[in-house]
Parts: C-alpha cells; structure tokens; sequence
C-alpha cells in the first residue's frame, strides 16, 4: 500500500509530535492515577500573564518559581527562595514546563511519586515584561527582566541564564530583586511562611497530613516507576544493613598514564576524602581515619536533601571549587578554625564531590561492579549546589592526563570498570600525579629571621615502619594567616629532643621540636640522591589523614599485564 496516497501517517510521527508538546516532560515523571498534580494542558495566553511560587518540600526544601508564557508555566527550582534583598543572587534551575492550572496546586504529593512531600502556594500574582514583549522570547535569550505584581513579591525582578559549572547537571540560572521602591535589604523569607491561599505552613501542612488533599487511588503507581521501585526496596524487610564502619578504597600510585577500555579515568580532586552515610534524620561525615568532619563542615547537613533515595553512603571529596570549577585546596584551608588576632575571612563555600556509591535503595552495592555504582550514584543526585558528581572518560587515561597538567590540576585517578568496592589499597585503583606532592609529618620548625614571625621552616619527614625519617625543610608556601594559625597548633605539641630517627638536620637558625602529630600537604620538584626534598613548598594541613599512615610514596610501573592483576 503506498502510504502518501492513502493518507497514512509515517511511523514515528505521533510519537515526534508528542515530543514537541511543552508538557510532554511533564507528563512523563508523573502517574496522574497515583498524584494529585493537575493534568493540565497548553491553553491560550491570558490577557494578564500570572506567576506562582510553590514552597516544596521534596527531596530538599526549594521554591518552585513559575512565569506563564506561551500557555504553559516555565519553571525554576530556587533552592533559597526568592528574596527582595536587592541583588542578592538566588541559584535557580531550569525545570521542565508546568500546566496553567498547576498555579493553585497545594496539597501533599504521595511517597513513590516524583517530587514527593508537601507544597503550598507561597505567593502568586501577575508579571509585565520590562524589556521585551515575548517571556518565550526573552527567555529564549537566556535573559528575563519582569516586574511582579504579587502579595510577597512585588517589583522588579532579573532571572540571567548562567554557565553550568564543571559537572553541574542541569541548566542553572540566577533570579535576583532589581533596585527600586520594593527593595528590602532586611528581608527574609523564612518571615514569609505562609500559603497566600490557605494560610498554613509548609509545617502545619506536614502536621496536618492527615486532612491534606493526599490522592488516594486503588490503583497501584506506575509498575515502571523508578521512584516506586526505589522507595519499595529501601522500605523492604530484606534491606541489607548499612555499611557504617566502612573506610574508603584507596589508590596506588603509578608513574604514567595509559589507556585501557577495561578502565575508566576520573580528575584527581583536591581536597579532604570523606565517606558520608545519608539517613533521613542526619548525616555522619568522616574522614579515612575515622573523624568526624560535620562540624567543620556544618553545610553538608544539607546532604539529606541532595539525593533522591536515602539511606544512602557516598565516597567522595570535600572541595572548594573556584570559578573556573578547579579545586583550591588552600582556600579549603580557610575553614579551620581562626586563631586570635588572625584576619577572619568568610569561609569558601564547600562542595562534595562524590565518586562512588557503596550503599543505596537498601542494597549494600560494594560487590558490584564500579560503573554500576556509578550509573546509580549519577541517577540518584538532585543537582544542587553541595554536591557534585565527578564524572570519568572510559579508556583515554593519556588523553585526561593531557587535561590536568594543562589545567594545573592535581592528577588523575585511574579505575577498574568491573572492580568491586575495597576498604584497602589496591592495584585495581590507581593515581598518577601531574605534579610531585605528597603528606609529610611535621617533626618541628625553626625560629624565624628578618621581620618574619611565627618560625622559620617546617622540619618534616614520613614513617619506615615505626622510624620517623627526616625528609627535609618546608620554608615557603606561606602568607601571614597560615603562620599564625601554625605556629599556635606547633607550640604545644613542643618537647625537647627531636623526633627524627636519622640524624637531626643542620639548621640556619635554632630548630624546637614537636611530638609528631600534625601532617602537611607538601608539593615538591624530585627527591635528591640523599633522601631530601628539593624545592618543597607548603600548601596546607591534612585534618583527614593520620601521622602514622604517612609513608615515602614509590610510584609503581603498570604494564598490560599487571593492570589485570588484582
């Protein structure tokens, strides 16, 4: 039969034509027989366009902040909440288009369901373009001035696309109040609780679950849906115990690059390794040698809110990224506490870069192959500002390598596609450093010349068994804060002989010893015939390592062969 004369439609079609539809997106995350969402559908523009935001407990508290454009709403996820604080910027990213009739939607959306929890309308109104006549237009752009007309939100108002940082999911914008009569510098929207339709609370809401508008269908949830699944295996009586004395897999470190299908490569990223176990009352943070790091780093409580099934444990890196999206391990530095008389700095927001998965949907996941691990983790992150997913090149080591020396990055991390997670060293995790750097043991320091204060140089050596091995001095690498903050941790641990097994180093001025306790992140050019650093210059403490774990790092050679060895 010929299909163009007899009117037939070519396969594929309604399926393409479907895709086209703004609520296609919409409508695919939702079972409509399972949520008391509105089905919706795209209408005609209205003569006054309208806005809404919804406060949405979900996976994480955010504000859903809606524009209606071209018969649907164009929507945001502002994880702070909007603010009339002028120019304070506000993350918000992109989410898919919403109905017109979601704008009145206020209830509580089941468990299994996406986007689960309790929402309220917490403001709406209507908007006017202040440049431009087409919101589809402007946003378009990537540029949207508007002013709002709402019972909270009133003037106007900038949403300005922005780059995604490096290994951001999503497609991330910022909204800020512009300046005019409805600035308030002294405004904040925890002040601003309530639902401008029902006048409840996010939390009166939550309270009162029992009365909230909550669907109630005989029909089961979508047999596919991955969330149900998800939630059904995490509440299941088989669900296997969580790995809380788990200690992270480390690697060994080789001396070059390669390329291998059978592995795949991932940035080596600077920072403080942490292994986070996720729970829906808490997270526990700790180092490999077993601290707690939460209370240095109180913003990762948020961790409860940045993936999409809990329990879960993540391994990963406390960082601090600059703009670029490279790690700054010595702007993590600043997070330590201050010293008296030392300059107070703001601390430098941290973000956890996560690289492996060993337990998730009640499953412990640490026999399974790592790219399993790794397909799950991705999937299970809400794109936020705490965590990031390291991502990784499949086979082209060399190729990555090339990247971070060119990017003044630390190195790379090679891994076993198929190696299952070990709380040991192993050859089936390997690094290679694009620069020589390693942790030493700081043995004592000496007294400072000229107009410097707090010491001189750091004396510092690493462990042959139970010896303490002089390795050289660290005078460089330091500005006025860090050597307060030294000196102030050096001076108690002070004792009279020095703690070095081998001859105690010749100094230029008089050395004072310490009990071997503190650990330094030392970069250096080669080691000398003699044993001794050349050229070392300081970067920073290791809060997450311990003194006696540190040894001389000898770089293997890998071939083919010993890549496939366990």
């Amino acid at each position: 039969m010929n299909r163009k004369s007899s009117g037939a439609k070519p396969p594929g079609r309604k399926k393409a034509a479907k895709a086209a539809e703004p609520l296609a997106e919409y409508a695919r995350k939702r079972d409509f027989a399972a949520t008391p969402e509105p089905k919706g559908r795209k209408r005609s523009a209205s003569k006054q366009l309208r806005f809404v935001v919804q406060e949405h407990r979900a996976t994480r508290l955010h504000w859903d902040f809606r524009l209606e454009a071209g018969g649907v709403m164009p929507s945001w996820a502002v994880a702070k909440g909007p603010t009339l604080v002028p120019l304070e910027k506000r993350l918000a990213m992109k989410t898919e288009d919403h109905p017109l009739d979601y704008q009145t939607f206020e209830g509580v959306i089941p468990e299994g369901n996406y986007g689960a929890g309790e929402v309220i309308v917490w403001d709406n109104g209507t908007y006017a373009l202040a440049e431009g006549d087409d919101p589809i237009a402007e946003i378009a752009k990537g540029k949207l001035k508007f002013v709002l007309n709402g019972t909270k939100l009133k003037g106007l108002f900038s949403l300005v696309k922005i780059k995604p940082r490096e290994g951001e999911h999503g497609e991330p914008w910022l909204l800020f109040k512009d300046h005019d009569a409805y600035e308030d510098p002294a405004w904040k929207v925890e002040e601003h609780a309530e639902s401008v339709k029902s006048g409840k609370t996010l939390a009166e809401l939550q309270a009162s679950r029992k009365d909230a508008p909550i669907w109630r269908s005989n029909r089961a949830a979508a047999p596919d849906g991955t969330a149900v699944k998800r939630a059904a295996r995490a509440k299941s009586a088989h669900a296997d115990p969580i790995p809380r004395d788990a200690t992270p897999m480390l690697a060994t470190p080789v001396d070059a690059p390669f390329d291998d299908d059978d592995w795949l490569f991932e940035l080596k990223w600077d920072g403080y390794r942490a292994i986070a176990t996720i729970e829906r009352d808490g997270v526990t943070l700790r180092s490999r040698t077993g601290k707690d790091l939460l209370h240095q780093f109180g913003e990762m409580r948020e961790l409860v809110h940045a993936f999409r099934s809990v329990p879960i444990v993540v391994d990963g890196e406390l960082c601090v990224l600059d703009a670029n999206g490279k790690p700054d391990f010595q702007a993590l530095q600043s997070r330590d506490k201050p010293v008296p008389g030392m300059k107070r700095h703001k601390p430098s927001p941290v973000t956890f870069v996560v690289f492996d998965c060993l337990y998730a949907d009640g499953r412990d996941l640490r026999t399974r192959p790592l790219e399993e691990r790794k397909r799950l983790l991705e999937q299970l992150i809400v794109p936020d500002h705490v965590v990031m997913y390291s991502k990784h090149v499949i086979g082209h080591g060399k190729e990555l390598f090339a990247l971070a020396e060119r990017g003044g990055l630390e190195g790379i991390v090679g891994k076993q596609r198929s190696s299952p997670y070990r709380s040991t060293r192993s050859r089936e995790w390997v690094k290679v450093k694009a620069k020589k750097r390693q942790e030493f043991v700081i043995g004592g320091y000496t007294e400072p010349r000229g107009s410097r204060k707090g010491f001189g140089a750091l004396l510092v050596g690493y462990y042959d068994g139970d010896d303490l091995l002089y390795a050289g001095h660290v005078g460089t690498g330091y500005n006025e804060d860090s050597l307060k903050a030294l000196t102030a941790k050096l001076e108690p641990l002070e004792r009279k002989t020095s703690p070095f097994s081998n001859t105690p180093p010749k100094t230029n001025t008089p050395a004072h010893w310490v009990a071997p306790k503190l650990v330094a992140e030392v970069t250096f050019a080669e080691w000398t015939r003699e044993g001794i650093l050349r050229q070392p210059v300081y970067l920073g403490l290791r809060i997450d390592k311990d003194a006696k774990s540190v040894v001389r790092e000898v770089e293997q050679h890998i071939t083919p062969a010993t890549r496939r060895a366990r």
